[in-house]
């Protein structure tokens, strides 16, 4: 069973059923990140409510994404944080889902308070690389990893997707910088 403690990171946009975005904190205060790639670019939510990656100006970078952690002992194999990752958009919660195909989606819901089936759609394992590098396995897709893939005819964007985990083990495209933002 899994409970919960809640922390803000810096998030982009979504775009074309997609999303696009960084996080650690202890469960006492919830700070909050930009979602940033290898290349600099950072996870948005777009206007069509999928989630990409795009450059933004210091400006720009105004749009949160949150790690909601869960204290969860069932998943005590998975080294990491069993962590559900959102947005808000006008007054809603957008969760990053997983589904079939390695896809990535926007779904407006509720944080569940407690975690009842094995692989929610919506949960992922956070785990530490090195510095401020992170990445989100799905818990219901097991070894597949958060990760971008460039969108076609848009060089400035990258889409949210699942990467499988290969036999040298996971790509560079699935590590997250997580850049603390200031409040």
């Amino acid at each position: 069973m899994a409970t919960n403690n809640c922390i803000p990171v810096q998030f982009l946009e979504t775009s074309s059923n997609a999303f696009y975005f960084g996080a650690e904190s202890d469960s006492f205060h919830s700070p909050t990140y930009n979602l940033q790639c290898k290349d600099n670019k950072f996870l948005l939510l777009n206007n069509d409510g999928q989630f990409q990656l795009q450059d933004l100006s210091a400006q720009e970078q105004y749009c949160r994404f949150n790690i909601h952690i869960y204290n969860d002992s069932s998943l005590e194999q998975m080294q990491g944080i069993s962590v559900m990752l959102y947005t808000n958009r006008n007054g809603k919660k957008i969760m990053a889902c997983c589904r079939d195909h390695n896809e990535i989606y926007p779904e407006a819901m509720d944080l569940p308070r407690e975690i009842a089936e094995a692989a929610h759609k919506a949960l992922f394992c956070l785990t530490k690389l090195s510095g401020e590098k992170y990445m989100f396995e799905s818990i219901a897709y097991p070894n597949k990893f958060l990760g971008f893939e460039p969108v076609e005819g848009r060089p400035s964007l990258k889409k949210l997707v699942l990467r499988m985990k290969g036999p040298d083990g996971v790509d560079d495209s699935s590590e997250v910088n997580l850049n603390r933002c200031n409040e």
